[in-house]
C-alpha cells in the first residue's frame, strides 16, 4: 500500500491530521508548515504515513476524545446530590448528607472527565453540594443558639 498513489482528499485528511496535532501541542508551527508542505506535494501513502508516522492513531486520538460514560455517571451523581437536598433540607434531620455527595461525586466528576458538558455537571453538583453542607452547618449553629 505505500507505493499506492494517494488523492487530493488523502493529502487534505493528512494535513487536517497534522492541524490537530499541533493544536494539541504535538507538533510546533514550523514542524505543522514543513509536514503539511511534504503533505501536499506526496504521491504515495508511503510518503503520507511517514508524516505521521511519530503521532497518535486515529483510533486513539477518538479513544480519547470520545464520551466517557462512567465519567458522565460520575457528574450526575454529583448533580443529583448537589441539588437534591434543595427541596429535602426542612424534612431532613441531616440534609447535608446528599451535599457531601455531590461533593464527593463532583471531586470524582472533575477527575474523571475532560469534556465540558460533563465537568460542567460535575462542578455544579460540587458547588451545590458545598452549599448544602455550609447550609446544614449554619442551620445547626442557630438550632444551638436558640436553645
Amino acid at each position: 500500500m505505500d507505493n499506492v498513489r494517494v488523492s487530493d482528499r488523502d493529502r487534505e485528511a493528512a494535513v487536517v491530521r497534522l492541524g490537530a496535532a499541533a493544536g494539541e501541542g504535538r507538533l510546533t508551527l514550523v514542524e505543522f508548515e514543513d509536514r503539511s508542505e511534504q503533505a501536499y506535494v506526496a504521491k504515495t501513502y508511503g510518503e503520507l504515513d511517514a508524516l505521521v508516522a511519530d503521532l497518535p492513531s486515529v483510533a486513539h486520538d477518538h479513544k480519547a476524545t470520545g464520551l466517557n460514560h462512567a465519567g458522565l455517571v460520575l457528574s450526575l451523581l454529583a448533580l443529583a446530590g448537589g441539588v437534591v437536598w434543595m427541596p429535602l433540607f426542612p424534612h431532613l434531620d441531616f440534609g447535608a448528607l446528599s451535599g457531601a455527595a455531590g461533593v464527593v461525586f463532583g471531586l470524582l466528576g472533575l477527575r474523571a472527565n475532560s469534556q465540558l458538558l460533563c465537568r460542567a455537571l460535575a462542578f455544579l453538583g460540587l458547588v451545590g453540594g458545598a452549599v448544602g453542607i455550609a447550609l446544614q452547618i449554619v442551620w445547626i449553629i442557630f438550632q444551638v443558639v436558640d436553645s
